[in-house]
């Protein structure tokens, strides 16, 4: 009876102690703290000024968990969420200077999020931008009526925080304004050039802040360039070297043969190692719309030193044509030539011949065209000359007077584009060497006047 007594007191103490344990569960035992958030510079810490891109960085604690992620915010109420530990924020600021509270809380894999954010001022200064024009583009020492200018904006702060540019012709008191994304500046008369007299070009930046860079110059320094009103409806390109005895009789060749057109302009872009030639290829394009014909005339181009620019003339003669201009172009070329039929691509020549022709005095070319005058060779005479091999639609002009084996086809060295609404002539040996009998400038004259349709 005791022992049955015994059991059963033993098994109410049990049932009672396991009752406690399914009903009253300890504090804190199945609850979810918050977590904690540190920033890697502690509240009420020295924060010396730094520039408006700033990196932050911070980090959370949770006691019985896992962070999962961060809120952080400038205001307190406008918060993004990251799940990395830093980021580095572009501060936009009005003034000078200014002060930034930064709030970031950490978040659990629970969703709980810490109540006390962590927080900290954060002192920003601005850095002025800064601009300068790109290397290798400077403006020559004359040019006409049309410059064209490049630069690079920098701003310590990002690149984005530049705002605006201003620019101003000859004086500043007056700025005209382009968008933070310009990276060049095209000007001309409408724009305030000074035709026959001496230009310079002044360039600022403003960053966001409405702080300004120093004022840089084109040309730098206290120089100037010189700006030279066109005049008359030609180019006439020199692109002859000095160096060439007959570079004086050669200019002179042209200007009397141009005197029939009345005014026209010149340009030597062989002086002073191409002082006068634009930096900036679009330029050089520029300059050649302010006219409506060109004439390009350089040497017999069997040295290195008397070739003509043909890199100059392929990469501005296409867009100039397609702008409605019209071209003659006289040149021999060099003795080695590669990546042959790309030497010319404002004409229709497929490639220049590896047949190398020597043109003795008094040598005669043959007229093929026969609307056209006979030229001679004069003293000098053009010496070596290679023939074109010209492409579809070409009306062949002169070729040389060579007999088979040589292919005639291979020995022509004048062609123009198309038989009429011609726009371009090209002749390739030194027109003004081949003047002997004196017809040399009639044909210019007659190729210039009738068939480019250029009149005084």
């Amino acid at each position: 009876m005791i022992l049955k007594q015994i059991k059963y007191y033993i098994l109410l103490f049990i049932s009672a102690v396991t009752l406690y344990n399914c009903t009253d569960v300890p504090e804190g035992m199945l609850t979810n703290s918050a977590p904690e958030t540190y920033l890697s510079l502690f509240p009420d810490s020295i924060i010396s000024p730094s520039i408006t891109r700033v990196k932050i960085t911070w980090w959370g604690d949770d006691p019985d968990g896992l962070i999962a992620g961060y809120r952080f915010s400038f205001d307190s109420t406008n918060w993004s969420y990251s799940e990395a530990n830093d980021s580095t924020f572009q501060l936009v600021i009005v003034g000078n200077d200014s002060t930034f509270r930064f709030w970031v809380a950490a978040v659990d894999d629970k969703g709980n999020i810490d109540p006390t954010p962590a927080t900290n001022l954060y002192p920003v200064f601005n850095s002025p931008p800064s601009v300068r024009f790109n290397a290798g583009t400077e403006i020559p020492d004359t040019s006409f009526t049309v410059g064209i200018f490049s630069w690079t904006g920098t701003d310590p702060d990002g690149n984005n925080s530049i705002s605006r540019y201003y620019w101003a012709l000859n004086d500043t008191n007056t700025w005209n304004e382009l968008p933070g994304t310009a990276t060049g500046l095209t000007v001309r008369e409408n724009n305030g050039l000074i035709p026959n007299s001496n230009n310079k070009l002044y360039l600022k930046v403003k960053d966001i802040a409405g702080t300004f860079s120093p004022v840089v110059t084109m040309p730098d320094s206290t120089d100037t360039w010189y700006v030279r009103q066109p005049q008359g409806r030609i180019l006439l390109i020199d692109d002859y070297p000095a160096s060439i005895l007959d570079n004086g009789a050669a200019a002179t060749f042209y200007q009397n043969a141009l005197d029939s057109f009345g005014l026209y302009s010149r340009l030597d872009i062989k002086t002073s190692g191409g002082a006068n030639l634009p930096k900036i290829v679009s330029m050089f394009t520029e300059t050649l719309k302010l006219f409506q014909c060109v004439v390009w005339y350089a040497n017999r181009g069997n040295a290195a030193v008397d070739n003509a620019n043909f890199d100059l003339a392929q990469q501005t003669l296409p867009f100039y044509l397609v702008s409605g201009g019209k071209v003659f172009f006289s040149t021999g070329f060099p003795n080695a030539i590669d990546q042959q039929g790309s030497i010319i691509n404002f004409a229709p020549i497929d490639s220049v011949t590896s047949f190398q022709a020597s043109v003795p005095f008094q040598t005669e070319i043959v007229v093929v065209d026969n609307s056209y005058p006979v030229l001679e060779a004069g003293s000098p005479s053009p010496d070596v000359v290679r023939g074109i091999k010209y492409g579809s639609g070409a009306s062949v002009v002169y070729r040389l007077p060579f007999n088979p084996p040589y292919d005639p086809a291979q020995l022509t060295v004048c062609i123009k584009d198309a038989a009429v609404n011609t726009k371009v002539i090209f002749l390739s040996l030194p027109l003004n060497r081949m003047n002997g009998n004196g017809n040399a400038t009639g044909f210019l004259r007659r190729a210039i006047g009738t068939d480019l349709g250029i009149t005084n």
